[in-house]
């Protein structure tokens, strides 16, 4: 059964806006309607259930699965899937048997898948499986024929249950895969144990700035949600203020994970021009972006109980914004730019990790940029690359944090 997750009409919207496939509650709740129609239609209601999705298909289904149990959908094949759209607590739920199929080209889904696979603790069932040589949407000759050969097999193990157990036949050059990637000056060297031990380390290389008496002019401001964690430590190992901002990412039309700008708890923008040129990004996507983000603050600032830490103390202070790395460096930017206008005494920015060219973007926006790591673009994947534990950060653990700081206060 081919389920079309949108109506004609939306997909013209979604053709200018690209906010309806990203709406992954929106797109599980059609699915699970689909559902239920089939567990009821008399041809359809004897037979087994499997998911097959693709992109944000694929996390629809992950959530679809979750809520409708193990019972009703048994497998579920996700090709080039965005699981990171799903949330971590939701992930755990799925019982079903779940394979993740990536292209061996595509690195930045290969991270995201396998971080997934961690979070699949109940699936009675798990693997990845990355064909070589393939891109994003599998267009190489073959590779599509591999995808559906590995999806049947899946299927015929854990749908149909023919008493055969899954094969990866990729599993021994998995090694291969990986050495090439580090051939390609991926290579990972100094990694953090975690957000604490790299907040840790910042604190000491920040220590140059301190000076007689400046514990009570230094404010530390943490980017929510890894970002809090390494400031809290910064704040605490120089005796500083603490606080946060709370600047969000707006997402590229095509993907979640690239950025186009970033914009800030007060409405304000950054844009980076020449990424919203080269995609063509329309001024309408823009606002509804802009909008959504909004939303998100709003519902962070009132989650994290921001009030309660009073007026900011920045004017006339050292500032140092923190985060727990930076890849494009849109959200530290925008937040930079809003604390300029608090009028600083100075300005600077703290990372344990950004590639060489974002630090020199960040050059611009502060007194001084300081960061453990500094890679080059070839040697740069992402953030967390240089962590031995990145894991989601809860909105929980940074409203703990907080909690503490209130009452420290």
């Amino acid at each position: 059964m081919l389920v079309d997750l949108l109506t004609p009409e939306e997909k013209e919207i979604d053709a200018k806006t690209r906010h309806l496939r990203f709406n992954i509650e929106f797109l599980s709740s059609r699915l699970v309607a689909a559902t239920d129609w089939l567990i009821q239609e008399p041809e359809t209601r004897s037979l087994k259930i499997g998911y097959f999705g693709s992109s944000t298909g694929a996390a629809a289904a992950l959530i679809s699965s979750a809520k409708v149990g193990d019972a009703v959908v048994r497998a579920i094949v996700s090709r080039s899937g965005r699981p990171d759209l799903v949330e971590p607590t939701m992930l755990q739920n799925v019982a079903a048997s779940v394979l993740l199929i990536i292209g061996g080209r595509d690195s930045q889904v290969i991270g995201i898948n396998g971080r997934a696979l961690k979070q699949l603790v109940h699936a009675k069932a798990r693997e990845v499986v990355i064909i070589p040589g393939a891109t994003h949407l599998f267009e190489e000759p073959g590779k599509m024929e591999e995808v559906a050969k590995l999806a049947v097999n899946w299927f015929e193990c854990y749908l149909v249950q023919n008493g055969r157990k899954f094969v990866n036949p990729y599993h021994k050059k998995k090694t291969t895969i990986f050495s090439s990637i580090l051939k390609k000056g991926m290579s990972l060297q100094i990694k953090f144990k975690d957000r604490i031990a790299a907040g840790e380390i910042l604190a000491l290389l920040l220590d140059k700035y301190m000076e007689e008496d400046d514990e009570r002019t230094t404010t530390v401001i943490g980017i929510p949600r890894g970002g809090v964690i390494v400031a809290d430590i910064v704040a605490t190992k120089i005796d500083a203020e603490f606080d946060i901002v709370i600047p969000r990412k707006l997402r590229a039309p095509d993907s979640a994970e690239n950025s186009i700008g970033a914009i800030m708890q007060d409405g304000s923008l950054y844009l980076d021009s020449s990424t919203v040129q080269s995609l063509g990004v329309s001024d309408e996507y823009i606002q509804t972006e802009k909008r959504e983000q909004e939303k998100k603050i709003e519902k962070m600032t009132e989650l994290y109980d921001r009030p309660r830490l009073r007026e900011y103390k920045i004017k006339g202070r050292t500032v140092f914004l923190v985060d727990d790395g930076a890849a494009t460096g849109a959200t530290i930017i925008a937040a930079a730019r809003w604390i300029r206008k608090q009028e600083p005494r100075r300005l600077i920015i703290a990372v344990p990790v950004a590639p060489s060219q974002v630090v020199m973007m960040l050059r611009n926006e502060a007194d001084a940029v300081e960061a453990i790591r500094s890679p080059s673009a070839s040697e740069f994947a992402s953030v967390e690359q240089f962590y031995q534990d990145f894991g989601f950060v809860p909105d929980e653990r940074v409203s703990a944090i907080l909690e503490r700081r209130y009452r420290l206060s």
